[in-house]
């Protein structure tokens, strides 16, 4: 398997391969068809340790959540009572991804529907001159409005997450995919999804969240997690990235059991791995729209105000009655598709 990163970004890459390798490519199918699992006889739960004896295993338990994209990775190592408990993180995660996962859900998925935080704007699937697609709606006012030059600006309200919960979340999917032999080696991280413990230990690593653009998009998503070269060095043992839509978020797993102990307040320089891509040459360019995350806080966010911009062509209003008198207040909705073909037969009204 050969990855690639952009071409820009060749030093980061080099400098993030000289501390780590990677250990493990996760992209779950995209079928449940054939898919080979324990039987449920031989099933243990990672999170509670309990068996079959012990507890139930009849839910469809994913190892990626389908927040991130629609998947058939089904988990062998959670119990329905832990899913049921990891089910109450997802609302916070669903709001935290916000409106971007369901305009990039097109072309790979059904796209879910999304509702401001003020109730101002909805998107949901919608079909427009027999092409799918997603259609944002304006619910009240000015909400959509045209700019300059083709672009088209919308406010929206975001909803409020527990920034805690979206860190749980994360380190219980990686903590999923690692191998057998090492969950003994977390049980802080265990104790402290599970119930809570040590979590002003943990708040400073859920500042250490990175998230970015990836340039391209993926159609599942998938887990590339990566193991440190020396064992005697202060980094954590393993860093994770998560690809999902066109983003990626990076972390990394804290308290192995192995993993030399940071004094109080003591800082750890750490490299980062930049996008990785499968392809047949040198990509050009560089990563972008990289930012460090903090998600440390228990409390709710704050419905934070986010402007969103889309490009149009405005040479398509040419000889229709609107191009003259193209009035922003009258804008209540768009239509966003990926099939091309909408505009071989477009007729504005």
């Amino acid at each position: 398997m050969v990855f690639y990163t952009y071409s820009e970004n060749i030093e980061h890459l080099k400098a993030f391969d000289k501390e780590y390798k990677l250990e493990i490519y996760y992209k779950p199918p995209t079928s449940y068809k054939n898919l080979k699992r324990k039987s449920v006889s031989d099933r243990i739960c990672r999170f509670c340790g309990k068996d079959s004896n012990e507890t139930s295993f009849k839910s469809k338990t994913h190892v990626i959540s389908e927040l991130f994209g629609k998947n058939s990775g089904i988990s062998d190592h959670e119990c329905d009572t832990c899913n049921n408990f990891f089910s109450t993180f997802e609302g916070d995660m669903a709001n935290f991804l916000g409106l971007d996962r369901s305009i990039n859900a097109l072309g790979f998925q059904t796209p879910p529907t999304f509702l401001s935080g003020d109730k101002s704007i909805k998107a949901k699937r919608n079909v427009f001159k027999g092409f799918n697609g997603i259609e944002i709606r304006a619910l009240k006012d000015g909400v959509i409005q045209k700019k300059e030059k083709g672009n088209i600006e919308f406010s929206v309200i975001e909803n409020s997450y527990i920034p805690i919960n979206i860190f749980k979340c994360l380190l219980k999917i990686a903590l999923t995919v690692i191998p057998d032999d090492n969950i003994s080696k977390y049980k802080l991280c265990l104790n402290f999804i599970m119930q809570n413990q040590n979590a002003s230990h943990f708040a400073h690593h859920a500042k250490q969240i990175h998230r970015g653009l990836l340039g391209f998009s993926v159609s599942v998503p998938k887990i590339l997690i990566f193991r440190k070269r020396n064992f005697e060095s202060k980094l954590p043992t393993y860093w994770i990235k998560l690809y999902y839509q066109n983003s990626y978020i990076q972390f990394y797993l804290p308290y192995y059991e192995d993993d030399k102990i940071l004094s109080i307040g003591e800082e750890i320089s750490y490299p980062l791995c930049p996008p990785l891509i499968r392809a047949v040459k040198q990509p050009k360019g560089i990563a972008k729209n990289l930012e460090k995350l903090d998600l440390s806080s228990n409390e709710k966010t704050r419905s934070d105000l986010k402007k969103l911009n889309l490009k149009f062509d405005e040479d398509l209003l040419i000889g229709t009655d609107n191009t003259n008198n193209f009035n922003s207040d009258e804008i209540v909705s768009i239509f966003i598709t990926k099939d091309s073909g909408l505009l071989d037969n477009l007729e504005i009204d």
